[in-house]
């Protein structure tokens, strides 16, 4: 079983001042799972080597999580982890140096973890609900090479394509997330009270929160706002439910992967 659910909604009421304002776009699923009653790994004494991405590092339901998956996760959450535990003393010894009784190696193994499987479980959805085909590690490859080959075909014929001029995996994985979100966000229309009844509640709950000295917007410009708002929170309590209900069994040379990312 795994945990730590994680609702969009709730914090953009309690962080932003044009608390109405701020409610768009679909809630990013960046890892909401870890794993119950596994032990965190003892740091090795090996050095890091050259990541196999196609290699099996953790389990998922019985599907396997592979290393680019996992590294890509890694990388991503590097710098959260060294801005929490500050690098202090010589940089060797960072990574397994305790810091307030745990090593930013351990912290780092863990959030990576969470986020791949995260991430795991949701293409995975996505996939049951016909929103995409191939949510492995190798779709994903070959549709980043794609999106790039295409992105490169358009420069060299002079046609400009908005964005970037070719993707890092980083931000191809990004961005899916981020379509893959909203389109299973919008796939739960149908089981959500988005009622004209409902919508002006949710109005009334958000400008509750909203300082006294805040301008909100009117109703009838915040409905859509207030539509996808309920929408994202259906969509974070179903996500979560599905990753707390994942079993996830970490193999060994996980460990290996995040420490090549260090």
């Amino acid at each position: 079983m795994l945990g730590r659910p994680a609702v969009l909604a709730a914090s953009l009421v309690v962080a932003a001042v044009g608390i109405l304002v701020a409610l768009l776009g679909p809630s990013p699923a960046s890892g909401r799972a870890t794993p119950d009653r596994t032990p965190a790994p003892a740091p090795s004494p090996a050095s890091p080597t050259a990541v196999d991405r196609a290699a099996v590092v953790a389990t998922v339901d019985e599907v396997p999580l592979t290393a680019g998956e996992l590294r890509r996760s890694a990388v991503r959450l590097r710098a959260e982890v060294v801005a929490e535990f500050p690098i202090a003393g010589a940089r060797a010894d960072y990574w397994r140096t305790p810091i307030a009784g745990r090593t930013p190696h351990v912290v780092l193994w863990e959030r990576s973890l969470r986020a791949a499987v995260g991430e795991a479980v949701l293409r995975r959805w996505a996939r049951q609900t016909g929103v995409s085909t191939d949510p492995s590690e190798a779709g994903f490859r070959a549709r980043l090479d794609a999106e790039n080959a295409r992105r490169a075909a358009a420069r060299a014929q002079g046609r400009p394509m908005p964005g970037v001029p070719s993707y890092d995996e980083d931000g191809f994985a990004r961005n899916e997330v981020a379509e893959l979100s909203a389109s299973l966000r919008e796939s739960l229309a149908g089981q959500v009270d988005l009622s004209e009844s409902r919508l002006r509640e949710r109005y009334a709950e958000l400008l509750a929160a909203v300082p006294p000295s805040a301008e909100a917007p009117p109703f009838d410009q915040a409905r859509e706002r207030l539509r996808l708002d309920l929408l994202s929170a259906a969509f974070d309590r179903e996500l979560a439910r599905r990753v707390a209900a994942a079993h996830v069994v970490p193999l060994p040379n996980a460990d290996t992967v995040v420490r090549a990312a260090e």
